[in-house]
């Protein structure tokens, strides 16, 4: 069905299954320089904006991906923690992410909805999924996280999604799921869910169109449900 030339959403809404990075936190421009001075330090290059299309991957998918442009070949185990490690370095040294506005709002309202609150993430690093822990507490909840490493298979594969969806024991037609990258839109919709995407970050919107997104947004504060 189609209303105005875009999708209908999902009626009723059961579900909302949020990705962090670009979409809860605007933390997307320190993950984008941490991961341009760790490659760039170990001799490669990995733009600001082959990390915003490229984002959602897990660690080893992404420094796999590098590898493989420059090298023809998968980084050796040594080679990805040797990375991981000095990525992870230098983005310790980051002030803290904070959320972006309408954010905690849009939880609250999809709470008092009595509609699940879900976060599906390629991160798997305490301090971001303990900093969203307290940062939406009472309505984000341990239990209900899809990190990277619940995963074999991260973004874009549906894996991620597609976990989520067992977990909650809901169905696709009930779900909506909020993006901001490409990765991750093809990541919902192989999951085949409705995908809503928050163009957060330096990206074209038709880039976020052309992954399959319903519909594009500019901010989180255009979000109503």
């Amino acid at each position: 069905m189609i209303n105005n030339g875009l999708p209908v959403l999902p009626d009723p809404i059961k579900g909302v299954f949020f990705d962090m990075d670009g979409v809860l936190y605007d933390s997307m421009g320190a993950h984008a320089d941490a991961w341009n001075l760790a490659f760039h330090f170990f001799g490669f290059d990995f733009s600001p904006e082959m990390v915003y299309r490229n984002e959602g991957r897990t660690a080893q998918s992404t420094i796999n991906l590098v590898f493989q442009q420059e090298k023809n070949r998968d980084a050796t185990e040594q080679e990805i923690e040797q990375i991981y490690f000095k990525k992870t370095e230098i983005i310790a040294d980051f002030p803290d992410a904070v959320a972006f506005d309408g954010a905690l709002a849009l939880m609250k309202e999809l709470s008092e909805k009595s509609v699940s609150i879900w976060v599906v993430t390629g991160s798997s690093q305490d301090k971001f999924l303990n900093a969203l822990l307290e940062d939406f507490s009472g309505y984000v909840d341990k239990s209900r996280i899809i990190n990277g490493q619940d995963v074999q298979h991260g973004k874009p594969h549906p894996e991620p999604y597609l976990m989520a969806l067992k977990r909650s024991g809901l169905a696709s037609h009930e779900v909506v799921v909020i993006e901001n990258a490409p990765l991750g839109i093809q990541s919902a919709k192989g999951a085949g869910i409705f995908t809503i995407a928050v163009n957060t970050g330096i990206l074209d919107d038709q880039v976020l169109w052309d992954s399959g997104a319903d519909r594009v947004y500019k901010n989180m504060l255009e979000l109503t449900f």
